[in-house]
């Protein structure tokens, strides 16, 4: 074990196991009542001992994970920090931020067949019944709130399985810091859209690394399966995710033309699907349709104590293209130090500088030759594409921007880490990767362990 792995070992143990129960007491002592009454919740107490009593059940149900031995402690680990989060931090946020999950909760409760309330790309209302569906299990928010931060959990886990893929091999540092990152551990402990849509864009990820770098088509499987999920939620998703897959296939990726048209043959209906279902869903039908309907969409968000107004508006296709740098950078590394004074504005601002310095700083280190390597190129392009959408509506409310980048921070900070830390992928080891899957827990001091599935990221 490394000396950093080992550091990363200790400082999660004592968090988990002696800084959760303070945010645990805390939470509930201080701000429960608070969260209670805006919440509508009769019962707190027991709402909350529910809550306890499923992190401890969803505790022990990581034992049964078909994953190695090292890697289910780690997990175990991470779920602990986790839940001093879900059940401390969280209650804070709920007693000064009533939000959306107010409404999906008691929303949810009131579906006789939640099931029969789900619509493709309607969002707020598939929530409700996501929520109404978890209440079969138990009636508490906090309960419910604990089973959307287990789904984060599982998001984060196979995303750094996506991250084994790329590098040919075990490196469990990555996944401590993928489960303790701050912005990535609280939105995907949110009892919201969050986890849900961090959880499609993960199964996304690892079929599109199995793509790129294995060259198997039968992870296509877990690309529709992540895009589905994703866009069943934020229907846009779609198209922003399979466009700068499709490009990194057909452009850079080292396979014969036959296979790179075969594989443009099968991926193009999905986008033309995805782009039917955004067309359909804010009815697009012009150039003029898609300006206002962005500077509509752009303006509703300019709202709060965050929020800020694009002088003039959109006028036009041009007016667009000429904000779209501005609205993208808003989009990855606003709110900056003391733009927004909230605590969790404050806190947001110090990690956007950290993670915009050591982007600038690998970017001096590396310049851009990385591009070549299609896993890069595709990760690049991936956040252009998320950010040049998501910038126009960003820009307006720096603190919901910040939250919405929970949907790509995993690929931004493994890029990040990638330009200043790691070394260059070598084509031999795509080759390998070709011939052999990943072996799990190879690096985590549990000894070797099974291959993964050939197809799945258990």
């Amino acid at each position: 074990m490394s000396r950093g792995l080992g550091r990363l070992q200790m400082v999660t143990g004592f968090v988990a196991l002696g800084v959760t129960p303070l945010l645990m007491l805390a939470g509930y002592n201080v701000f429960g009542l608070y969260a209670a009454s805006n919440i509508g919740l009769q019962g707190y107490p027991a709402d909350y001992l529910q809550g306890v009593i499923a992190a401890l059940l969803l505790l022990v149900l990581i034992v049964f994970w078909p994953v190695s031995a090292g890697h289910r402690q780690v997990l175990a680990l991470l779920w602990l920090v986790r839940t001093g989060m879900t059940l401390g931090v969280m209650i804070a946020y709920e007693a000064f931020y009533p939000g959306d999950m107010i409404r999906y909760y008691h929303e949810g409760l009131s579906l006789s067949h939640p099931l029969g309330f789900f619509e493709f790309g309607d969002g707020t209302r598939n929530m409700a019944a996501l929520y109404g569906v978890m209440s079969e299990a138990s009636t508490s928010y906090n309960a419910i709130k604990v089973m959307f931060s287990y789904i984060g959990l599982i998001a984060v886990y196979v995303l750094y399985r996506a991250t084994t893929i790329c590098l040919g091999h075990d490196r469990l540092a990555l996944l401590y810091i993928l489960g303790l990152f701050p912005s990535l551990l609280l939105w995907s402990s949110f009892p919201g859209k969050d986890p849900v849509v961090l959880l499609g864009i993960a199964l996304f990820s690892y079929g599109a690394a199995g793509i790129i770098v294995r060259q198997r088509w039968s992870m296509l499987i877990w690309v529709v399966l992540g895009l589905a999920l994703a866009a069943s939620i934020r229907i846009w998703l779609g198209i922003i995710f399979v466009t700068p897959l499709i490009f990194t296939y057909v452009i850079a990726s080292r396979t014969p033309v036959t296979a790179k048209v075969a594989f443009l043959i099968v991926a193009a209906p999905g986008l033309l699907l995805a782009l039917q279902g955004f067309v359909g869903q804010f009815r697009i039908e012009s150039a003029e349709d898609l300006v206002q309907t962005t500077d509509a969409l752009s303006s509703a968000w300019a709202h709060g104590g965050s929020a800020q107004q694009i002088q003039g508006g959109f006028e036009s296709l041009a007016a667009m293209l000429a904000f779209m740098p501005i609205g993208a950078f808003s989009a990855l590394f606003r709110p900056l130090p003391f733009e927004v004074t909230s605590p969790f504005a404050v806190i947001a601002g110090f990690e956007n500088a950290l993670i915009l310095l050591l982007l600038l700083r690998g970017l001096v280190r590396r310049g851009f030759g990385w591009l070549r390597q299609p896993v890069l190129l595709w990760a690049a392009a991936t956040l252009v594409a998320w950010a040049a959408v998501y910038g126009f509506v960003a820009y307006q409310n720096l603190g919901t921007a910040f939250r919405w980048r929970s949907q790509v921070t995993p690929i931004l900070l493994l890029l990040i880490l990638y330009l200043n830390y790691a070394h260059h992928l070598k084509d031999e080891v795509h080759a390998r990767l070709r011939r052999r899957p990943v072996q799990a827990g190879a690096a985590s001091g549990a000894g070797p362990a099974p291959p993964a599935p050939e197809g799945g990221p258990a």
